[in-house]
Order: C-alpha cells, then sequence, then structure tokens
C-alpha cells in the first residue's frame, strides 16, 4: 500500500503536471494574434481561466473528501478518493468550516508551483509565492489569490497581482448537512427530514459506509451536475 507521504507526493507531481499541460495548451489552441501587447494580454486572461478552473477542482476534490485536502490516516479508500470518517465507533470527528476552507487553499498553493517560464520561453516572467485565502459562504464560496506574476514580451510588459473568484457552490449549507447527519449517525439514528434542498444517500460497503450529502437546488449547479458532498461511517 503506498504510504500517506507517498500519496502526497505523487498528488503534488499529478497536479503541477495538469496544470502544466492546462497552460501549455495556451499555445496550441488559442488564436494567432500578431500584436505583442495583445498576445501579453491574452496570456493574462487565459492565466485567470485556467486558475479559476483549478480552484473549482479543488473545491470539489475537498468536499469528496469530507473537507479535507488530503484525507487522514482515518479514511475510507474508494477508487476515486480518500473519503475521511466523520463518525468511528460512535464519536464523531469532523473538521470546522475554517479548516475546511484552510485545506481548499492547500490546494491551491500547488498552482503556484508551475513553472511559468519553462512553459513559455517565448516571454519573460517573473513568478512570486501563490497566497490564497478561501471564505466558505451560505451560497457562495469565494476565493482571493495572491500571485505575483510579470510577463514580458519586446517591449510590452503586464502585471498580475491579485485574481479574485467567486464559485455559485452552496458549500457551507451542504456542510451543515452533512455535520447535522453525522452527529446523528453517531447516535445510531438517521435523519428524519434533510434541510431545505438537500438530499442524503448512503453508500454501505463491507466495513464502511459513505454518506452523501446532495444539492438538489436546481441553481446551484455544474455542468448540469447537482454538488455533493461525502464523508465516511466506520
Amino acid at each position: 500500500m503506498v504510504s500517506k507521504r507517498g500519496q502526497l507526493t505523487l498528488f503534488i507531481i499529478l497536479a503541477i503536471i495538469i496544470i502544466a499541460i492546462a497552460i501549455a495548451a495556451f499555445f496550441i489552441f488559442r488564436p494567432q494574434v500578431q500584436n505583442t501587447g495583445e498576445q501579453v494580454t491574452t496570456l493574462k486572461t487565459y492565466l485567470s481561466d485556467v486558475i479559476r478552473t483549478q480552484i473549482n477542482d479543488n473545491i470539489i476534490t475537498v468536499m469528496q473528501q469530507g473537507g479535507y485536502a488530503y484525507a487522514p490516516a482515518e479514511s475510507f479508500q474508494t477508487p476515486y478518493n480518500d473519503v475521511a470518517y466523520w463518525v468511528v465507533e460512535n464519536n464523531s470527528f469532523y473538521p470546522s468550516l475554517e479548516e475546511m476552507a484552510y485545506n481548499v487553499d492547500l490546494l491551491n498553493f500547488l498552482i503556484g508551483q508551475s513553472n511559468l517560464s519553462a512553459i513559455f520561453p517565448e516571454y519573460q516572467i517573473s513568478q512570486g509565492t501563490l497566497e490564497s485565502n478561501t471564505t466558505i459562504l451560505d451560497d457562495s464560496v469565494q476565493v482571493s489569490v495572491k500571485w505575483p506574476i510579470t510577463l514580458k514580451k519586446g517591449t510590452i510588459t503586464q502585471t498580475i497581482e491579485k485574481f479574485d473568484f467567486n464559485y455559485e457552490v452552496r458549500l457551507k449549507k451542504l456542510y451543515n448537512a452533512a455535520t447535522y447527519t453525522a452527529d446523528l449517525v453517531a447516535n445510531d439514528t438517521l435523519p428524519s427530514e434533510m434541510p431545505q434542498d438537500m438530499n442524503l444517500t448512503v453508500y454501505v460497503y463491507d466495513n464502511a459506509s459513505l454518506y452523501e450529502i446532495q444539492d438538489s437546488n436546481n441553481n446551484f449547479k455544474l455542468n448540469d451536475q447537482p454538488y455533493n458532498f461525502v464523508f465516511a461511517v466506520k
């Protein structure tokens, strides 16, 4: 079995590779722009789009792993994720909302590990350390990213310093429904009624169960698919 340290290293390597490929695709599929200033501006916009997409994926990863960027030792292994146990032997354990936001920031930090100069050799690029600040609200997740990047080509120079993103996912409400459910399960019961617009599905395995809280509100979906939050029970 691969150790947790090995899993973490592999995850970091894969994340950096994925980000690098996504950014490098810009050169393959971008429209042909002749003006150097327009090229730099277009690259700046493309970087923002890539970061936005990767952060969205990071939010979903945390939701699928019980609120963690890297599932703790007490976790249930699935083919896709290691899902943290929130209930073990009638005791509930789960991260706070602030800890969950911090875990999103941990994954976001990996975005800044991409070496943009190696990906875009025709540009002179200097990049600082990426800092992420995630705020989880009732109806959205707001992420403020500080990543000083200077793009230069010829006589044209552009500087990126800050990105602000808003994601329409009701993570706080999903989290509250999940903690409500976990506390009941720890007392050997199930909720008789879920909070509004929240559905519960339980997947039973030989040595554990997965509890999935799904947001059924049609106004909060990603590519026509509902957001869901998952935790494990042992």
